[in-house]
């Protein structure tokens, strides 16, 4: 009399092989789409970041009623103009410019290292400047927050001081 081979639990090389094959087809095509959402969520952090420390850029001006100064800087020393390097907070102390010191410095915001950001101030305004009053002298300032060469947000400081900022849904060139 025969016996039926025993059924052994388990799969098969061939049957690994093919869920693995699946398995790296449905990641290569998921990639894309994956890395352009962490760039999208990138942009947003930066884009709010910015929003928040601008505002508190104004309270502080607000609390200690003099000029403070924000600006682009990568070392929280001297000012840039790519905002997504890092920027820096400071008092004026009634001139408008570049800090005068490094004791002058009240907050620095460093970039993180490994973004494909910019971050670009409207032309010609790479300082920012809040009154004791709040508002912010001049024109309106925007910074346009880029990746690939297409804007994916703004933050823009109005002449009254306040700041706002949106995400961009159709992006535009830089």
């Amino acid at each position: 009399m025969l016996r039926p081979a025993p059924h052994h639990a388990g799969h098969g090389l061939l049957e690994c092989l093919a869920v693995l094959t699946v398995v790296a087809v449905l990641a290569a095509l998921a990639l894309p789409a994956a890395a352009e959402m962490l760039n999208g969520l990138r942009a947003d952090m930066l884009r709010m970041t910015l929003h928040t420390s601008l505002a508190r850029a104004r309270n502080e001006a607000l609390t200690r009623r003099e000029l403070v100064g924000v600006c682009a800087s990568a070392d929280g020393l001297q000012c840039g103009d790519d905002w997504s390097t890092g920027w820096m907070m400071y008092r004026s102390g009634g001139r408008r410019g570049p800090p005068a010191s490094p004791s002058a410095v009240l907050a620095h915001h460093p970039g993180r290292s490994g973004l494909r950001l910019s971050a670009l101030a409207t032309a010609g305004r790479p300082l920012l400047f809040f009154q004791a009053d709040g508002r912010s002298p001049g024109a309106n300032v925007t910074l346009r927050i880029c990746q690939g060469g297409q804007v994916r947000g703004e933050v823009v400081v109005n002449n009254g001081g306040r700041a706002r900022s949106r995400r961009v849904s159709q992006p535009s060139p830089c």
